[in-house]
């Protein structure tokens, strides 16, 4: 490889936000490299679920994000040679008290305000789409539109099209430098050589913060620690993505659903379930900040598999065969980081998707792709704007 290589746009980040941006770069013609300092998908995209959830998102831009986002992956499964294993399933978020319940009816109403569709659900029809589910449930709210994808599959299907489409792909490759001169990118050092570019994607997830000190500038990001059990395949069991009303409220900081149990409210609890195309239910998940520290604990494991048990009992009779950790890029208000940097021409950012990287990959690379090339975008992405915490 030669010491100095140089291209149009480089993409630092490997996973479904940085492989998003540079499928749709390379939809519009742009010479694109990717660099990654391990192997795709080895953050945050290789260790979560699947879920492409709108009934989740706040209200306003965010939500607004996730259904421009949602529409774009039936094009992506035709467009893209690898099986992402998109599923259009539906989505259930369960109530286990009366509070809860009135909770999820009010938000309900006003996200069908907002032009999506969700309906409130009685047991009696939440027992018709969760056969054995607990009789504790009191309702949920179910979003039709809710789907579920291989998030690892996913960033590999668009990192294979936009190579198929003349993209490079450093891996192991760790971004050293950047240069700037003159208030603009110039150069990107790396432990495979320079990389000369006038426009430089950070899209490095819990790396991003990192990525910002080497141009002088805070991009505050944290790692959050998701834990998450995988069970035995099994027949099909689950045919909707499954939540508690609890994740909502760890996810959104909504006092009325954070979990009342201290333990649970410590590791930040809530349930999700989703059963993949080769038949594994994944069960989750925790939020947590404990640094970089990206390994599973006793506590955590123990925990989840006692709360998943509490909303579906027979998932008790099934093995789980392993578990795992991934640290997701929060920012501090849980939304993400997009756009561009004032005094340093060419520098974009992409980051601080949090537990939304999956649903709104599409919808940023596409974004994205317009920032870089026309400087304009076709959403308003001023609300995810850095200089919102100034």
């Amino acid at each position: 490889m030669s010491d100095v290589l140089s291209s149009e746009v480089v993409v630092i980040g490997g996973g479904v936000i940085g492989t998003a941006i540079a499928y749709y770069l390379c939809k519009e013609g742009a010479e694109v490299m990717i660099v990654e300092e391990d192997d795709l998908a080895s953050g945050a995209s290789g260790a979560c679920d699947g879920f492409i959830s709108l009934q989740t998102k706040q209200l306003g831009s965010h939500l607004d994000m996730a259904r421009e986002s949602a529409q774009l992956f039936p094009s992506l499964v035709e467009d893209i040679d690898v099986d992402i294993e998109y599923n259009p399933c539906g989505g259930l978020m369960l109530a286990k008290t009366a509070e809860q319940l009135k909770e999820l009816k009010a938000r309900a109403k006003k996200l069908k305000a907002a032009g999506l569709e969700v309906d409130i659900l009685s047991p009696e029809e939440v027992e018709s789409h969760i056969p054995g589910i607990s009789k504790d449930i009191k309702g949920a709210s179910y979003c039709a539109a809710d789907a579920q994808v291989n998030p690892y599959k996913l960033a590999l299907g668009l990192a294979q099209s936009a190579q198929n489409a003349g993209a490079t792909i450093l891996k192991g490759c760790k971004v050293e430098n950047i240069v700037v001169t003159n208030n603009r990118v110039r150069e990107v050092d790396t432990s495979a050589g320079s990389i000369h570019s006038r426009r430089v994607v950070c899209a490095a997830g819990t790396g991003s913060n990192q990525i910002g000190k080497m141009i002088i500038v805070d991009i505050p990001i944290l790692p959050q620690r998701g834990q998450i059990l995988v069970t035995e395949p099994r027949e099909p069991m689950l045919n909707v993505i499954v939540s508690g009303a609890e994740y909502l409220g760890t996810k959104a900081n909504i006092e009325e659903l954070m979990p009342k149990e201290e333990e649970y409210a410590k590791l930040g609890l809530g349930f999700t379930a989703e059963q993949t195309a080769s038949g594994n239910i994944l069960l989750g998940s925790t939020r947590e900040f404990a640094g970089f520290d990206n390994e599973t604990t006793p506590d955590a494991i123990n925990a989840i598999a006692k709360n998943a048990m509490d909303f579906i009992p027979w998932i008790k009779d099934l093995d789980v065969i392993r578990s795992f950790a991934g640290l997701r890029p929060y920012s501090p208000d849980g939304l993400p980081i997009l756009g561009t940097v004032k005094g340093v021409k060419g520098f974009y950012m992409a980051t601080g998707h949090a537990g939304d990287g999956v649903c709104l990959a599409p919808i940023t690379g596409k974004l994205v792709s317009e920032l870089v090339l026309d400087g304009e975008t076709s959403m308003d992405i001023e609300p995810f704007s850095l200089y919102r915490f100034k």
